[in-house]
């Protein structure tokens, strides 16, 4: 099963804009910000190699954040079957506004940003939003692809409810997942490569059974993420000339969670996004197991890819490796998808 021709090819095209447009987004954009001096403040408890990077901008997330914005305003006007693509992007804009806020802050007011209980009341909230929408206000009605079977179930009445339990806590927590894998020059735009393009082969199989206007919103928001972060690598590879801040981790985070969502194949967000998964779930191991024992470790380190350079990895040799996984990971979701459509 694979797209229709038309739609593959209104992707391609699609992708190749958001990817010169980010491109060219860097290079106006990079001077200027460089002029303004808006670095990232940089961690004194982090990984002391880190501290060389001190007076590297951020804001660099805005580089494929406006073209993919740009895309959201557009494609509906050029194919009308892009409504859900443009909803899932006002929820990355929505993210990226609080990644903004806080970046805004660490580089004219406070280092700290803002506060832990300010940040989560801020993407909590927009979190309910999210899962509000894909519940009760979006045209496609809500559903799960069963794992194994791809059985489309549909979620009405008192199901809604309960599966906006589960949603919220989901998106907050994968978005937030996403957000602390960008600690090392170029991490995480080489895994959300490798992910969009995984969820991009898993939206090929599912062309057949996804509702069109889904099928096109799933495959051109998937070719979009993967073309603005290979763009964002032009300047973020080691050693990156701008990090891309929360502004841009964000929007990423809602953007890969959302479209699993959307797809019905919220599982996917923890097989495909195996690696952003991982560094959340290092984090919560990290501190639950520090509390437990009165302040051991697990790792050296947490999120996981600080452990591996406190241990001596260097950067691109983490990039390497973690891309690696994350390849692994894309393969063992499209063969989760594709294993019961074969089998048909």
């Amino acid at each position: 099963m694979m797209f229709p021709v038309r739609d593959m090819l209104f992707a391609a095209v699609a992708g190749f804009a958001v990817f010169i447009a980010t491109l060219l987004t860097g290079l106006i954009g990079l001077p200027i910000i460089r002029h303004r001096s808006s670095e990232q403040p940089i961690r004194h408890n982090g990984p002391q190699t880190h501290l060389a990077k001190s007076g590297t901008p951020t804001f660099g997330g805005f580089f494929f954040v406006i073209p993919i914005a740009i895309l959201g305003i557009v494609g509906p006007l050029l194919r009308k079957d892009l409504m859900q693509m443009s909803a899932t992007i006002v929820l990355m804009l929505l993210f990226a506004s609080v990644g903004f806020i806080d970046d805004y802050i660490k580089v004219s007011v406070s280092p700290k940003g803002l506060s832990v209980k300010q940040k989560t009341l801020l993407l909590g909230f927009f979190s309910v939003v999210a899962a509000v929408y894909y519940l009760w206000i979006s045209p496609v009605p809500p559903f799960i692809l069963v794992p194994f079977s791809v059985q489309p179930i549909l979620v009405t009445g008192w199901w809604k409810a309960l599966y906006f339990v589960f949603l919220v806590p989901f998106l907050f927590y994968m978005s937030n997942s996403v957000n602390i894998t960008d600690g090392v020059d170029g991490l995480l735009a080489s895994l959300m490569v490798v992910a969009s393009l995984g969820l991009l082969s898993v939206g090929g199989l599912l062309s057949a059974i996804l509702p069109q206007a889904l099928s096109l919103s799933f495959t051109t928001l998937s070719v979009a993420l993967a073309a603005g972060c290979l763009g964002f690598l032009f300047f973020n590879r080691y050693p990156a000339k701008i990090f891309m801040g929360d502004t841009g981790s964000q929007a990423l985070g809602i953007g890969f969670a959302f479209l699993t969502v959307m797809a019905g194949v919220p599982y996917l967000a923890v097989i495909t996004g195996f690696v952003f998964f991982f560094e959340g779930f290092s984090v919560v191991l990290q501190v639950l197991y520090f509390k437990r024992t009165g302040g051991k470790r697990i790792f050296r380190m947490s999120p996981i890819h600080h452990h591996f350079e406190l241990g001596g990895w260097r950067e691109t040799k983490i990039v390497n490796v973690f891309s690696l996984i994350a390849l692994v990971a894309a393969i063992l979701g499209f063969f989760l998808v594709s294993g019961p459509l074969f089998g048909r």
